[in-house]
């Protein structure tokens, strides 16, 4: 079926975007830690979280690519418990992410980029929503 191979490639695409954001959260740790000499470390870096769940993602996605061309009870049962266990993993994402949003903002009195004034923020934010 079309679909499903879609909505996997989907899945596939989701774990390539994941390790790429990832390897750019790694970026702007070690640049911020060299231009501005902060050392907030975000807890989905401490986790690695973007890099192991993005290749569960990918395996998720392409095993049930291969159980699409290839039918048997047993690759049903194992692409249902591997995807089950990534839509676990999702939600574990979800509740670091949350978690992170909550310590930073308990935590930090000061803007993270000082230099970007809120009033420039939500000009901007009027001028792209004006579109």
């Amino acid at each position: 079926n079309g679909s499903v191979i879609f909505f996997q490639a989907i899945q596939i695409m989701t774990g390539i975007l994941l390790d790429c954001l990832g390897l750019l959260w790694m970026y702007l740790l070690f640049t911020q830690i060299v231009a501005f000499g902060a050392t907030y470390t975000p807890i989905a870096l401490l986790t690695a979280y973007p890099f192991w769940s993005s290749w569960l993602f990918i395996f998720s996605g392409a095993f049930t690519v291969l159980l699409e061309k290839r039918r048997s009870p047993f690759l049903v049962s194992y692409a249902l418990v591997v995807n089950i266990i990534s839509a676990c993993i999702s939600v574990i994402g979800l509740l670091l992410l949350s978690i992170e949003f909550i310590k930073y903002s308990k935590s930090s009195k000061n803007p993270l980029w000082p230099h970007v004034s809120t009033r420039k923020l939500v000009n901007s934010f009027r001028n792209i929503c004006s579109y």
